[in-house]
């Protein structure tokens, strides 16, 4: 699994990033309960090929794609981002098609608004 890193940011704000390639397909889950506003970029160096989704999850076990504020399924086969509507217990990114020698960084802005 590809790990993330966690910077935080003013203003309850956080930023998270991960590193996705065709080796390394899926992203450490994380865990942001209390942030209810949530934005996702994709900005890949090379897609080869690769579909990139967005996940949630309420058990951490069991994924499915998440969708932006209309309903569609937040998955890229290019550089992109929406904003997240399901409000979940963990998220994570996943490469549902591998593609060939991919590089995809995917970046989560998260911000709380509990005190």
């Amino acid at each position: 699994m590809a790990s993330v890193v966690k910077t935080p940011k003013d203003g309850g704000v956080v930023l998270h990033t991960w590193n996705l390639t065709t080796a390394d397909a899926t992203g450490d889950a994380i865990s942001v309960p209390g942030a209810s506003d949530r934005s996702v970029q994709f900005v890949g160096t090379n897609y080869g090929g690769a579909t990139v989704v967005f996940e949630w999850s309420l058990d951490g076990v069991n994924f499915v794609t998440a969708t932006d504020g209309q309903g569609n399924a937040i998955s890229f086969t290019g550089d992109g981002g929406e904003m997240i509507s399901e409000n979940a217990l963990f998220f994570q990114p996943r490469l549902s098609v591998g593609g060939t020698a991919a590089v995809i960084q995917i970046l989560l802005l998260s911000r709380s608004t509990m005190r």
